[in-house]
């Protein structure tokens, strides 16, 4: 059997490339006025000042008061990430007109909670549209925040109901829509097709089958495998895949984590069987070992998300699994767990456009959030699975074309976009990092994470309670 070690030091960067590529004072104004609801937004775009401040600040009870004055003339900030360029580029040409309101600047989004604080002190400062992950809006959606407009209204119902089934669950926060999905990142099936064929092996559709799959592997072609392990894969992958409750949403205040329920216990058992046949490396998908499993092709499958096909496995000279495009990859739905109504599936990745309350010209900023989430001129053939429908059937031109592809992968895209788990909710805090704390070194020790448990679920509940939920177990 092949035993993959730990190595963690090219992976992050193999793992950050992957992501990047998967996922502003505004004018003075009148004096503000305390309003008790947001004015009716419409659109905002600006620039926002790319300015790190180290120091401290005091963070005061309540967020400054939303200014009733609005301006459709003024400018507006919004951040994004390298990425994003062309997309600003596209919003202008589309709409020449508005070009000279819209102040784009590349900010580090993992920021954007610190920073919303320190404008709330200052009373300025607040950026009008910023792409970022639906968790990161969670965080800024709190009390001492309250960053985020409610775009519930002010986003047409057409629109919304374009969006891929669940797309907008991580947006929506007690009822209210705090941002538009730019793209989803949904998990599905990616396997070597003249592996199975080779092997005579059928592609799983159940997680009971999954795990036989990889407990035959092991016995018949030790060194070959189904999947990898580490934090983002335990969390994405397989809990998620579960519907294990690590932290779902009851309502606005209370959430749901219990790691002992039958949803979380039997994914946890499958993985830990797997590690111990081999048939699941003991490090994460962008850890250089994975890597040199793939070199030698020995992936029979993985569960990832929507972007692997492209930028993972890729076909290219400098891919991280596949260096040729040779017609090997395959894809397939996600599984179903035996007693499940349906397969449901989890996600790895997929930002946001959020729209600041404080903008002085909402109707630009909604305008461009909008567009951003859901212009077919950029999502069309833009580096990620769109979450608007629309835009994602254009969208699959870019991968039907792909000699890596066995065939058209897009028809299984698409049925995993449809699968998500609407229980799944952005949470105010890190669902992994747990996992990276406790999981991960009991498996590279040889342990169990069953055996780690315990303390994974006091670790979940420290960080909800310390983020203002009350937690319930049952």
């Amino acid at each position: 059997m092949q035993k993959i070690s730990r190595t963690r030091m090219a992976g992050t960067a193999v793992f950050a490339v992957a992501m990047t590529m998967a996922a502003c004072a505004a004018p003075t104004a009148p004096p503000a006025q305390i309003v008790v609801q947001t004015a009716v937004v419409t659109s905002v775009v600006e620039k926002v000042v790319n300015k790190e401040v180290n120091k401290e600040v005091v963070v005061t009870a309540t967020p400054a008061p939303v200014k009733s004055t609005t301006d459709e003339k003024a400018a507006i900030t919004v951040w994004i990430d390298d990425t994003r360029k062309p997309l600003v580029e596209a919003y202008k040409k589309k709409y020449p007109e508005k070009a000279a309101l819209i102040k784009e600047e590349v900010v580090d989004r993992g920021t954007f909670p610190a920073k919303v604080l320190l404008f709330n002190n200052t009373g300025k400062g607040w950026p009008d549209v910023v792409f970022a992950e639906p968790n990161l809006v969670a965080q800024v959606a709190d009390a001492s925040r309250d960053f985020p407009l409610d775009l519930t209204d002010l986003v047409p119902a057409g629109i919304k109901d374009q969006f891929a089934p669940g797309a907008l669950a991580p947006c929506t926060f007690a009822g209210k829509l705090l941002c538009l999905r730019n793209d989803i990142a949904q998990n599905m099936i990616w396997f070597n097709k003249p592996l199975f064929d080779q092997f005579k092996y059928k592609v799983p559709t159940t997680w009971a089958e999954y795990e036989q799959l990889g407990m035959d592997l092991a016995k018949d072609h030790p060194g070959y495998i189904i999947g990898a392990v580490d934090e983002a894969t335990l969390v994405y992958v397989f809990l998620w895949g579960s519907r294990c409750p690590l932290g779902q949403a009851r309502d606005a205040t209370t959430i749901y984590i219990n790691l002992n329920d039958p949803k979380c216990t039997r994914a946890i058992t499958m993985v830990d069987n797997l590690i111990k046949v081999g048939a699941l490396a003991k490090v994460g998908n962008f850890d250089p070992a994975v890597a040199k499993v793939a070199a030698d092709n020995k992936i029979m499958m993985m569960i990832g998300p929507s972007w692997f096909g492209e930028y993972v496995f890729g076909g290219k000279p400098e891919s991280t699994y596949y260096k040729k495009a040779e017609g090997q990859l395959d894809t397939a739905v996600p599984l179903k767990w035996d007693g499940e109504d349906k397969n449901y599936t989890g996600f790895w990745g997929g930002s946001a456009w959020s729209v600041s309350r404080h903008t002085v010209n909402p109707k630009l900023a909604v305008d461009f959030a909008i567009f951003a989430s859901t212009g077919v001129e950029y999502h069309g053939t833009g580096p990620t699975y769109p979450a608007y429908a629309p835009a994602a059937t254009e969208w699959r031109k870019t991968v039907k074309g792909n000699a890596l592809y066995a065939q058209d992968p897009y028809p299984v895209m698409e049925k995993a976009a449809a699968v998500m788990d609407p229980l799944i909710t952005s949470v105010r805090y890190d669902l992994t990092s747990p996992f990276k704390d406790l999981a991960v070194p009991a498996i590279t020790k040889g342990q169990t994470v069953a055996s780690v448990v315990p303390g994974l679920q006091k670790a979940l509940v420290g960080l909800a309670e310390a983020q203002g939920y009350t937690v319930v177990t049952k």
